[in-house]
């Protein structure tokens, strides 16, 4: 019978994609690590035939990513069974010390001839292995890892920084370096002083744009080729660092930027220091007097371009909270004919130019009308948003960060209008307006009237920051009738008032910041309408358990802003609370576990072993929002 099985060399191109580890995922120096996340081991391909296993083998061990001390054993382990695994190896990515086993592994793998080594390593960790294995290998490129802010200190990690400094002096194929660092640190002179010293590095790898003044002094004596800055660089970098380093030709010459920054790089002008990158690249037209919809009538010309900028224009519903710079603002190219329809679209960054239009434009009211459905930045001079909101009409969405978590006050992303532009919007699209997200200057030494929400008849959803005092005498009882949201970040206590006045009888989510203004007056008025409750852990702690007597019908209670865990005490109502389907602690990234000391770690599990969850029959997620699994071993 005829021998049907493919060559080798087939199979091995089929598997390789299966098998293979991009160089750009290897040498990635994310915090987190890009192996962090579960994957099926690719070795299950070893298994399904002879042919198969003799052909992945070294496809499987040309790159080894070790990330636990029970990978380093289970390697370390084969290779002292079958030499010739070890011969495979190119490519080692160590994330860990990992003990002895890491000795067995360098013994094994003569031919490394890349090397990724992590610093961030842990009293807990042992580095002998490693240390005294590094002096037998001589790889090319060695890519080095190290925390930017705080990196460890201690015994483990110096020994493992002089073996480096020690074995560095020794590799002469050393060419290419990934350096983690971006001053001359301790740790950093006694990685370097050998590399200066070898005089053979060609290319240098490093974390960012600010770095490079420093990389290109440090390095000078090497002779270098290429330095790579690994970080696209920000808006910021591009309008501060570029104009420095235009000073320094040869040093310009070296730098190579990612993709993203070299196509910006790639539109400059001479001269020009600033690349445009939210403009993307347009292709010549094929035929440069051809005229979209010249023989259409007018009414097909309004359908066919209201539909494409819809779409252009970046509207709410397609992109919710787009940074403003993201928004196209190609209006001084766009056809005048078009200009209502534009602007029914327009979401802008900068309103001052139109502001300024609406004052002195006398035919303007087209305009003025077309602009009628949508804001979200209110990064405006308060005259521009006066003059625009006095003469817009229809107003549907205003402000819309919808997206600013309950912890920041909506003053750290947006800035303030005054009390007269928001009169003159409530005066001119309170009938219409359902989303609202206002910072409203404080009046000095003036009173408000609150009547004015009796304007709001058609809002749903309320986001308030203004520490804006009123009268709280005169109160609209039916003000805000049809609101169904409320978000308050900053406010004053008459401002609680004259909300506790108020019916609300279609309330039913509340978010209140912690400022230090009492929300008892609040909740003993309208808790029995509300189902989802965000608070902060300062009026939580306040309030405590008398919190699910104000509000008896939550179906949500999220608690934002924690750093100490809360009291079990607070979560024991006087009669079981059956209603209750979700808890939140909605505690800020930066708060993170990582960042918590042992002691208030210790809180948080005296906190969930307390909790009586009988109190709470109906509760089905209890969500910790920076509470993440653990992407490397010595957190465990």
């Amino acid at each position: 019978m005829s021998d049907h099985s493919l060559p080798d060399e087939i199979i091995s191109e089929i598997l390789s994609p299966a098998l293979k580890v991009s160089d750009e995922v290897f040498r990635d120096t994310s915090e987190v690590s890009p192996f962090a996340k579960y994957a099926e081991s690719t070795s299950t391909y070893l298994l399904v035939c002879k042919s198969w296993l003799r052909v992945s083998t070294p496809l499987l061990y040309n790159i080894v990513i070790i990330r636990s001390k029970a990978q380093a054993k289970a390697l370390s382990l084969a290779l002292a069974v079958n030499k010739e695994l070890g011969q495979f190896i190119k490519k080692l990515r160590v994330e860990g010390g990992y003990g002895t086993p890491m000795l067995t592994i360098l013994q094994s793998s003569p031919n490394i001839s890349d090397l990724f080594v992590s610093l961030e390593i842990y009293s807990s960790d042992n580095t002998s292995g490693l240390c005294k294995g590094l002096s037998l290998l001589n790889p090319n490129r060695l890519i080095l890892w190290d925390l930017s802010r705080k990196p460890p200190e201690n015994k483990m990690v110096s020994q493992l920084v002089d073996a480096l400094a020690k074995s560095i002096a020794q590799w002469d194929r050393l060419v290419v370096f990934d350096c983690p660092f971006v001053m001359s640190a301790n740790r950093a002179k006694k990685v370097i002083s050998p590399l200066i010293k070898s005089r053979r590095l060609h290319t240098l790898a490093i974390p960012r744009v600010s770095a490079s003044l420093w990389a290109y002094d440090t390095f000078k004596e090497c002779p270098l080729k290429a330095i790579h800055i690994k970080k696209p660089l920000e808006q910021y970098e591009r309008n501060h660092y570029l104009p420095r380093l235009k000073i320094e030709p040869k040093l310009m010459a070296l730098l190579k930027f990612t993709d993203t920054t070299t196509r910006a790089l790639d539109q400059l002008e001479p001269g020009q220091l600033e690349p445009a990158l939210e403009l993307p690249r347009i292709a010549p037209s094929c035929n440069p007097s051809f005229t979209p919809l010249a023989g259409a009538p007018e009414d097909v010309h309004d359908k066919v371009w209201s539909r494409v900028l819809y779409f252009a224009m970046s509207v709410p519903e397609i992109a919710n909270n787009i940074k403003s710079k993201d928004v196209p603002h190609r209006l001084p190219l766009f056809d005048l004919d078009y200009l209502p329809i534009m602007l029914m679209c327009l979401v802008a960054a900068y309103w001052d130019i139109f502001g300024e239009s609406s004052n002195s434009e006398s035919e303007s009211d087209t305009s003025e009308r077309a602009v009628n459905s949508r804001r979200r930045d209110t990064n405006l001079r308060s005259d521009a948003m006066l003059a625009i909101l006095s003469r817009t009409t229809g107003l549907i969405r205003f402000g819309g960060r919808k997206d600013i978590p309950d912890y920041l006050y909506a003053s750290d992303v947006e800035k303030p209008i005054s009390w007269d532009a928001f009169e003159a919007m409530v005066q001119c699209s309170g009938s219409t307006l359902r989303e609202c997200s206002v910072r409203i200057a404080v009046r000095e030494n003036v009173s408000s009237l609150a009547p004015i929400f009796d304007g709001f008849t058609a809002l749903r959803t309320l986001i308030w920051d203004s520490r804006t005092a009123f009268k709280v005498a005169n109160a609209p009882a039916n003000g805000l009738q049809n609101l169904e949201e409320l978000r308050i970040t900053s406010t004053s206590s008459s401002f609680l008032v004259v909300l506790s006045r108020m019916k609300l009888q279609s309330l039913r989510r509340l978010a209140l910041s912690g400022d230090g203004s009492g929300p008892e007056t609040l909740l003993k008025a309208h808790g029995s309408k509300l189902t989802h409750l965000n608070i902060s852990g300062r009026n939580f702690e306040t309030l405590g358990a008398q919190v699910f007597e104000l509000c008896p019908n939550l179906c949500s209670l999220s608690i934002f802003g924690y750093y100490d865990a809360p009291n079990a005490e607070s979560f024991d109502p006087p009669r079981t609370f059956a209603t209750l389907v979700k808890i939140v602690f909605d505690v800020p990234d930066y708060w993170g576990t990582r960042n918590l000391s042992k002691d208030e770690i210790v809180k948080w599990e005296r906190f969930f072993v307390e909790f009586e969850p009988d109190n709470f029959p109906g509760v089905r997620e209890i969500t910790a929002h920076s509470c993440v699994w653990p992407t490397k071993e010595w957190i465990l």
